[in-house]
C-alpha cells in the first residue's frame, strides 16, 4: 500500500513536467531543434543561428528577452567578393571584344627611328668609354 501511494504522488508530480516537456516540444517545429545554440557572455547570451551562421546577442530588457544581430564581417567580405566577381566579369568581356584588334602596331618607319636613336646612344656611350680609357692610360704613362 505504502509503495502505491508513492508511485501514485510520484506521477502526480511528474505528469506536470511531461505535460510541460510535451507542450514545448508543440511549440517548436522539428526543424527548429537545435538550430539555436546559446553561450553566455558578458551582460546576456549569444545566440548562434547554425541555418543561417548569424550571431545575435540577448539581454534582458524591462521583463523582456531582446535580442538584437552582432555585426558580421562575413557579410562585408561577401559583398567585396560579388563586388571582384562582378569586375573580373566585365573586364573578361572587355578583353573578349576584341580590344587586341585596336592595337595600332608601329610602322617600318618608326621602326627604323627607333632604331637609329638607340644607335646613336650606343655610339655616345661606347665613345665615353673610349675617352675614360685614354684618359686612364694618359695618367699611366
Amino acid at each position: 500500500m505504502k509503495h502505491a501511494a508513492l508511485l501514485l504522488a510520484f506521477g502526480l508530480l511528474t505528469m506536470p513536467a511531461l505535460a510541460q516537456g510535451t507542450d514545448a516540444s508543440k511549440s517548436a517545429p522539428e526543424s527548429e531543434n537545435g538550430r539555436y545554440t546559446m553561450s553566455p557572455v558578458e551582460g546576456g547570451v549569444m545566440r548562434l543561428d547554425s541555418r543561417t551562421g548569424q550571431v545575435s546577442l540577448c539581454r534582458r530588457k524591462d521583463d523582456a528577452w531582446t535580442c538584437e544581430l552582432v555585426a558580421d564581417d562575413r557579410a562585408a567580405y561577401e559583398k567585396e567578393i560579388g563586388r571582384l566577381q562582378d569586375k573580373v566579369a566585365n573586364l573578361e568581356a572587355e578583353l573578349g571584344r576584341g580590344k587586341k584588334q585596336d592595337l595600332k602596331l608601329p610602322s617600318d618607319a618608326d621602326v627604323d627611328r627607333a632604331m637609329k636613336f638607340f644607335e646613336n646612344i650606343l655610339r655616345r656611350f661606347k665613345t665615353m668609354i673610349e675617352n675614360l680609357q685614354n684618359e686612364d692610360s694618359g695618367k699611366r704613362t
